[in-house]
């Protein structure tokens, strides 16, 4: 019984100091100060962005947030909170062809975003090679729209966001 007592305490001792990881709280993984939420829903991206001026018929995101502001124990320096919004938004052709008429007409610096940017690796097969095969005389567009310092890369009726705060 003695011996069991050296090998239990230890051991439960260990497992109170390891931290937990990848809980779950729908379509929310968390890690530590990270979590990572990924949905198909527009009521949640719509708290991400604004989606007022033309709203997806269906979108697919990914959320990242790591919380810096030392409420964790595992950071002993507060400092600023960083996210990143990764998101493909789905229009019916009107709204889109509507949104891509402003866009061409606004006066706008030229975007230096890159395809490589918006490969996102959860992106579907076919979404990757229209995004592949997209002229390489564009560049993208800063976000007139959503709300912010978002870059955005245009395709058949859909657009790929990538946003990031740090």
């Amino acid at each position: 019984m003695k011996k069991m007592r050296y090998i239990l305490v230890p051991l439960m001792m260990m497992a109170s100091c390891v931290q937990r990881s990848a809980q779950k709280d729908g379509g929310t993984v968390i890690n530590g100060n990270q979590s990572v939420t990924t949905s198909n829903d527009t009521a949640k991206l719509g708290r991400l962005i604004n989606i007022t001026f033309f709203k997806p018929i269906h979108t697919k995101f990914r959320y990242s947030f790591f919380d810096n502001s030392g409420k964790n124990q595992r950071i002993s320096v507060p400092g600023p909170s960083d996210s990143y919004l990764e998101a493909i938004l789905y229009f019916d052709s009107a709204s889109f062809a509507q949104m891509k008429a402003k866009y061409f007409l606004a006066d706008y610096p030229k975007q230096q975003s890159v395809i490589q940017d918006f490969n996102f690796d959860w992106l579907d097969k076919d979404v990757k090679n229209e995004l592949l095969n997209t002229d390489t005389n564009y560049h993208g567009h800063p976000d007139l729209f959503f709300g912010g310092d978002n870059k955005l890369w245009l395709l058949n009726n859909k657009l790929l966001l990538s946003k990031s705060t740090n």
